[in-house]
């Protein structure tokens, strides 16, 4: 029933009235708009007619028997598939009647009144047929988007995997060569050696910094109730060498929110804050960090902080450090891509939440992360 929905491509309007003379004449004044008009001589007939096709809008009549346009309206409004289509009543009623009150309860967006004025007809029936073409619009750009967006992420994947490979070759022939056969090589032949490995592995990292940066711009997977304590253990572990060679210590102060998220998408947020306030640390002061949860406004909202005794940045500089591949001056000492800060306002915004940035030079940085708790994703849809 679906795809026959989708592939009907001429506007459709139904007028429904239990009187032949009505729908004759409301037909021939509708056809000039050259829209493709139904008729039903009663709600069930109408009911059964809305199942099967895409209506722009429906004209319906009040007063019928067996079912009245009211109770009509209202089943359309209980049903997923007609929930969303423009009533107008045409009703001999006077416009001071309470049933007028009814029927915009019912779900009527407007009503005429008999005998209808054939201009205002006319003009009102317009007015709905271009709210839906530019509906029709609007849902073929969000499918090409979608479509888009999914060709874009396999793409990034297909490529990321083609170009690793024969990264990882270049690395491993490299580290062979200075293994088996560095005795034979010139000392500016060992040096070439080392910039070859270092660009391949620089080269990589931007490859899994590219492929992250893309997954993060993609809608969360299944969301689950997801404990960022466990998520804070696992990225420490994997942080365990870069903490030991800076001499580095990562303190939680306080335990952090469960919340309904993407894990894999968490993980890669805390790893990118948590992994950032350990590398861009001063060269004469080993990394201090703490991570703690905050109190927020709202009970469906959690807020969690990282922050660091770092190099810091400039008040001025914190708008740009979102920006896809933008490194600060005072940190292009550090390796990075900078994808990892674009990377986590991705995952942020597709979760729905929000992030704050406040930073000195030479004192530290603090990110302060927004997002829902468990059982608040309802207020993100």
């Amino acid at each position: 029933m679906g795809t026959e929905r989708n592939r009907e491509p001429q506007t459709k309007i139904l007028v429904v009235d239990d009187r032949r003379e009505n729908l004759f004449a409301m037909e021939k004044t509708l056809r000039t708009l050259g829209c493709e008009v139904y008729t039903a001589e009663s709600g069930n007939e109408a009911l059964s007619y809305t199942l099967r096709h895409d209506f722009a809008l429906l004209l319906l009549d009040v007063n019928m028997p067996e079912m009245d346009g009211f109770e009509l309206a209202e089943l359309l409004r209980m049903n997923e598939e007609t929930k969303n289509i423009p009533i107008i009543f045409v009703t001999a009623i006077n416009k001071e009647d309470k049933s007028v009150f009814k029927g915009y309860e019912s779900g009527a967006v407007d009503y005429l009144f008999k005998p209808v004025d054939t201009d205002i007809l006319l003009s009102k029936v317009k007015v709905f047929l271009e709210l839906n073409m530019k509906k029709k619009e609007l849902e073929l750009i969000q499918a090409e988007l979608e479509r888009s967006n999914r060709s874009l992420q396999e793409f990034a994947q297909v490529v990321s995997h083609d170009l690793k490979n024969p990264l990882n070759v270049i690395t491993g022939l490299c580290e062979l060569m200075e293994a088996k056969h560095a005795e034979g090589l010139s000392p500016k032949g060992r040096q070439y050696l080392s910039h070859i490995t270092s660009a391949a592995h620089r080269m990589t990292s931007l490859i899994t910094d590219i492929l992250s940066f893309s997954q993060a711009n993609a809608e969360p997977g299944q969301l689950t109730e997801v404990d960022l304590n466990r998520v804070y253990e696992d990225v420490l572990a994997d942080l365990d060498s870069r903490l030991q060679q800076t001499d580095g210590q990562v303190e939680k102060l306080a335990p952090l929110p469960v919340i309904e998220a993407d894990p894999t998408q968490m993980y890669q947020l805390l790893l990118n804050l948590i992994g950032n306030a350990v590398k861009y640390h001063r060269p004469d002061t080993p990394p201090r960090v703490q991570v703690y949860s905050e109190r927020t406004e709202s009970d469906r909202r959690v807020a969690f902080v990282i922050e660091d005794n770092g190099i810091g940045m400039s008040p001025e500089d914190i708008p740009t450090i979102f920006t896809p591949f933008r490194r600060l001056d005072n940190a292009k000492g550090y390796e990075g891509t900078g994808l990892g800060l674009a990377t986590v306002k991705g995952i942020v915004e597709r979760h729905g939440g929000d992030i704050a940035v406040s930073s000195l030079p030479g004192v530290g940085t603090k990110f302060r992360v927004v997002l829902q708790a468990r059982g608040g994703a309802e207020e993100r849809e």
